[in-house]
């Protein structure tokens, strides 16, 4: 025996030794309680001795026959006591069959011990040998029917429980009929490498035995769709290979060498066909087809196409491939259709593309769709085959798509009772007629399209809405502001009928309406912008500069005191910062009598900067500073908006900062505003108290 042949063989069955015995011990562990967990112990424990000893000694001495006739008994005698409930039929024939394989048990170990002692060396020992391979073949022969016989005699769930018995006896003794069965016909040149390769085939055999012990018969192990479709395809390719091989021998064996020229042609000519016809999509359609038919109970693999649908739907992918793309591709793969295109239905009734995906057909034009058309999709779910309709001369189906031959068939988009519109799939390579599981299955992804269609729906109107809450915010604020420069104006006009004469009085007019119209351009250009700040809008300045920027002309009518460190330098968008500091002032001023001032302190709070506004009025509640001060529309000024705090407060948390306000009810308020601090500005004012 060659040495890789050698090493395979040993290797081979010792893994099947290792394997067998840690399952003997599993198995006696869980199913000891029970007589056929012991006689499976049994049996599982002599095949792990078994392929041991071939491990290790080789299948040529004197004991091997008889220790695989020892594990072949042991399976045997399982198979013959395996528990009984009640009155269950054995099968026809069982009883000849386990007398006949009881004489040939030891028959077959004599001629074993004879062959291995003698040695084929004459042609009476050559005689005997033969003899010894046709008892093996006539005893695994008998053994599968047997077994066949035995196990469909049992009913429901003894069936179940013998399967792990009838899968490994089945594949143990088929592999026994395949090894004898090749060395009485087909010499002994063959035997070596089916010795060496039956360990292995043990060792896969093992895992499959536990899976179904495990299993207990309670759910039957089934090989899923795709298995089956590799395994198809791997028996096909193997007899492929055995025919071309079969075919190159009798090649061979030809002595004309013209004739042996066309064979090869023959045979050349053949396999590049075949291997051109395979990759073919309507071949492997066909096949696929023929599949489904006759091996499953169902077309679809449900699971897998639904995995499938929703991976298609979800993986947008680096690309950035759009909603209705995937959702098109999502449903063509479930009938392996060439194309798709989306029609979404308007309030006109007008069918109008929306979206397509690898469409080779006629252009979709707008167009009416049938009326009745439209209500039988939407009250029954109807998917259209198309083919049909065409037949049947439909005048329900519009004329560019009876004209097109790509159209197949048309699914309907419900959502909640509510079409949407349809999905056109093109046609596939396989044409084939429509079926009731072909329409159960577009007419569930059809609900499930429309689903995705209308949550893209609402997320855009959703963000409509967005855009649109957040220009009504910003005009509110601004509203807000407008009312605070129209006070201004009011009370310079009123002050205008007393003192129009005073050239002291008419500058400071002339300023306060020119600080009036800039601030409403900067209102008008802030209604305009999409955030309240952005980092475009930052800089470097100092705080005391930004509070008498934003107090402004206000001193000159109410008294106001700013102190602390003025030169404290800030990076932030300066424009906010002064608004938020002219609304703490024109609350302080409306809430405070006539003469009391209104202080405003700059200072530094740690990491902060810091701005207080105080102001000596009546003061708010502690109910109401909880629960309405940032309360938007809520106001206790007569007149009062409502927003000017909660705007403050939100352009405050915008800059990375906070607005805090302590208040005490006949005493006043204190407004803090922290913000953080930026950078030294060496040109500031120095840090001194000081007066507005």
């Amino acid at each position: 025996m060659p040495a890789p042949v050698l090493f395979l063989g040993d290797w081979g069955h010792a893994l099947g030794a290792a394997l067998f015995a840690v399952l003997a011990v599993w198995t006696a562990r869980r199913l000891t309680d029970r007589r056929i967990g012991k006689l499976l112990v049994a049996a599982l424990s002599l095949t792990a001795i078994w392929s041991l000893a071939i491990a290790f000694g080789g299948v040529d001495r004197p004991g091997m026959g008889l220790m695989e006739s020892l594990r072949n008994c042991a399976w045997l005698v399982c198979l013959s006591l395996f528990p009984i409930r009640g009155h269950l039929r054995q099968g026809r024939g069982t009883g000849p069959l386990y007398g006949v394989l009881a004489l040939l048990l030891p028959a077959q170990c004599g001629l074993d011990i004879v062959v291995a002692i003698a040695r084929p060396v004459d042609p009476l020992t050559l005689s005997v040998d033969d003899a010894r391979l046709a008892l093996h073949m006539l005893w695994a022969v008998g053994a599968l029917l047997l077994t066949q016989r035995v196990y469909m005699g049992r009913e429901g769930r003894e069936r179940r429980e013998m399967a792990p018995l009838a899968t490994a006896m089945g594949a143990m003794w088929s592999y026994d009929l395949l090894l004898y069965g090749s060395g009485l016909f087909l010499g002994g040149d063959t035997m070596p490498l089916l010795f060496a390769m039956r360990g292995g085939m043990m060792a896969l055999l093992a895992p499959v035995i536990a899976l179904l012990l495990h299993n207990g018969g309670a759910r039957p192990v089934q090989a899923s769709r795709a298995l089956t479709w590799y395994g198809l395809w791997a028996a096909v390719g193997l007899m492929a290979t055995l025919v071309v091989v079969a075919g190159l021998m009798l090649v061979d064996m030809i002595a004309s060498p013209l004739v042996r020229a066309m064979v090869t042609g023959v045979v050349f000519v053949t396999v590049a066909g075949a291997l051109l016809l395979i990759p073919a999509t309507r071949f492997s359609g066909l096949l696929k087809l023929w599949l489904a038919k006759h091996l499953f109970r169902h077309r679809y693999d449900y699971r897998e196409q639904w995995m499938a649908f929703v991976d298609t739907i979800d993986s947008a992918g680096a690309s950035g491939t759009p909603l209705y793309d995937r959702l098109l591709k999502a449903m063509a793969d479930i009938t392996a259709s060439s194309g798709a295109v989306v029609l979404t239905l308007g309030e006109d009734g007008v069918l109008s593309s929306d979206g397509a995906w690898n469409w080779k057909g006629e252009k979709p034009e707008p167009f009416r769709a049938d009326p009745a058309l439209l209500d039988k999709m939407r009250t029954r779910s109807w998917v259209a085959d198309i083919g049909e309709m065409r037949l049947a001369v439909d005048p329900a189906l519009p004329d560019w798509i009876a004209r097109d031959d790509t159209a197949w068939a048309m699914v309907p988009l419900l959502h909640f009772g509510k079409l949407l519109g349809v999905i056109l799939l093109g046609r596939p390579p396989l044409l084939r007629p429509l079926d009731w599981e072909d329409f159960d299955m577009l007419r569930a992804a059809g609900r499930q399209v429309a689903s995705y269609i209308a949550e893209a729906r609402g997320q855009l109107a959703l963000e409509e809405a967005r855009r649109f809450d957040e220009f009504n915010r910003r005009f509110a604020f601004i509203m807000h502001d407008i009312k605070n420069l129209v006070s201004q104006i009011a009370l310079v006009a009123r002050n205008a009928e007393r003192h129009a004469d005073n050239p002291a009085f008419r500058r400071d007019m002339i300023l306060t309406l020119t600080e009036c119209t800039d601030k409403m351009n900067m209102l008008l250009a802030r209604l305009s912008r999409q955030s309240v700040c952005g980092p475009a809008d930052r800089a470097l300045f100092a705080l005391g500069d930004a509070v008498r920027s934003a107090v402004g002309s206000r001193s000159r009518n109410h008294p106001l005191l700013i102190e602390g460190d003025l030169a404290t330098a800030i990076e932030s968008d300066r424009a906010a910062v002064e608004q938020i500091i002219a609304h703490l002032v024109q609350n302080a001023i409306e809430a405070s009598e006539g003469g009391a001032p209104v202080l405003l302190r700059v200072e530094r709070a740690g990491a902060m900067a810091r701005v207080t506004v105080t102001d000596h009025g009546c003061g708010m509640s502690a109910d109401f500073l909880r629960d309405q001060l940032y309360r938007p529309f809520t106001s206790t000024k007569q007149g009062g908006f409502g927003i000017g705090a909660f705007e403050a407060r939100e352009l405050a948390q915008a800059l990375g900062g906070q607005l805090k306000a302590q208040s005490i009810e006949g005493k006043g308020s204190v407004f803090s505003l922290l913000l953080p601090l930026g950078g030294h500005i060496p040109e500031a004012l120095p840090n001194r108290d000081r007066a507005a």
